[in-house]
């Protein structure tokens, strides 16, 4: 008997969950940061926390809206003729470089002398960023079960 390890391969809809999870998982984790790390809640944290969601709206908005779209599009694309494909390939490459860079600047932030309160903005501002953008990938999962359904009906 060959024992054979499984593939670790996916239906396109989990790899748009997975992803959306973890923007949510993220999100969450550094709102949450964000919020504790602030020394005094009073009227001026409240506010500023305000303007940090408002800001992460406009990134969500602006900015990741337009990774996530093109995120999407690449795991639409990635082996049409499997039904199935790697349960890594949720971001690219280059993104996961990029995850990397972004947990260093995290840590240069964490030893650098900067002031907590700003650093709290900082962190509510990207989380809340990427929790609003989170939906968009939940909400596109059923781009691709119908997807997959239209091309079963499909005749030659």
């Amino acid at each position: 008997m060959k024992f054979q390890i499984p593939d670790p391969a996916v239906k396109r809809t989990i790899l748009v969950k997975t992803a959306g999870f973890i923007w949510v998982l993220v999100g969450l984790f550094l709102i949450i940061r964000g919020i504790l790390n602030f020394k005094i809640f009073n009227v001026y944290t409240f506010f500023f926390t305000i303007i940090a969601v408002l800001m992460g709206y406009l990134k969500a908005r602006f900015i990741f809206y337009k990774i996530i779209s093109k995120n999407l599009n690449r795991i639409k694309l990635l082996s049409p003729e499997k039904e199935k494909v790697c349960v890594f390939a949720f971001q690219a490459i280059q993104s996961y470089l990029i995850v990397f860079f972004m947990i260093f600047l995290g840590w240069l932030l964490r030893i650098s002398h900067l002031n907590t309160d700003l650093l709290s903005f900082i962190y509510i501002l990207i989380g809340s960023a990427l929790l609003i953008s989170s939906i968009k990938y939940f909400k596109s999962t059923e781009l691709f079960t119908t997807r997959q359904e239209d091309n079963q009906c499909q005749t030659p």
